[in-house]
């Protein structure tokens, strides 16, 4: 029988609430380095300040939840990036990767999404588990376990709710949508990390020159930015 990883996945994304912002700019920016670890305040390009406030909301939130903080050191040892992604989408272009997966898979990375339109659908059930520790088997038993064991009252097929930031750590299964809405998507993501984010492809901040320029090949089919797991 195949190795599984401890039974921490399906469980329930963290709601901080809602936030109106104004997503009126078109415009794509994947994994924009916004600070080092040692820093303590991000540094946003002058198009991306309008952003601010749901940092600031990300960075209230890593400070001060003790689950997530327990040394207190977490926001300042990390990298943070910031992803903001106003595009015209349709079923066929959805603007985010489809299938039931985990962001941050086998790290301990934070993401905080938000979206306005077409919100992100969670997995959510009463008894946790595990899976294999390998990326690809992984997005097959989240597949699996979503089409056939929803079954104790607790479990849940649940979609995020419009304009809400949530926290997602790798535990959290989750999709695009797949009731798809054609027209203007805004969907905007900060990740913490203990590692840079690499990728080839990733948007460079010119104003954070001590980030390490991408040189990781990105993959095909998953777009994990630690690189391969």
């Amino acid at each position: 029988m195949a190795k599984l990883t401890p039974a921490i996945y399906g469980a329930a994304p963290v709601d901080l609430g809602c936030m109106e912002l104004d997503t009126s700019e078109m415009m794509f920016w994947l994994y924009l380095p916004i600070k080092m670890p040692g820093q303590f305040m991000p540094k946003l390009p002058a198009n991306l300040k309008k952003y601010e406030r749901i940092v600031d909301a990300v960075m209230d939130d890593v400070i001060d939840d003790d689950t997530i903080n327990p040394k207190g050191r977490r926001w300042t040892e990390s990298y943070v990036y910031l992803s903001v992604k106003i595009t015209h989408v349709t079923p066929d272009a959805p603007g985010n990767r489809p299938g039931w997966h985990s962001d941050g898979f086998l790290t301990d990375d934070l993401n905080y999404i938000w979206a306005d339109r077409n919100p992100t659908e969670f997995f959510i059930t009463d008894e946790l588990f595990g899976t294999e520790p390998d990326h690809r088997s992984s997005m097959k038993q989240f597949d699996w376990m979503a089409r056939h064991l929803l079954r104790s009252k607790g479990d849940r097929l649940e979609h995020a709710k419009v304009n809400h930031l949530y926290r997602l750590d790798q535990t959290n299964i989750h999709r695009v949508s797949l009731n798809v809405e054609s027209g203007k998507r805004a969907f905007i993501k900060v990740s913490v990390s203990d590692k840079p984010y690499v990728q080839l492809g990733n948007s460079i901040n010119h104003d954070l020159p001590q980030h390490p320029l991408p040189t990781l090949e990105r993959q095909a089919d998953r777009n994990c930015p630690q690189g391969n797991k």
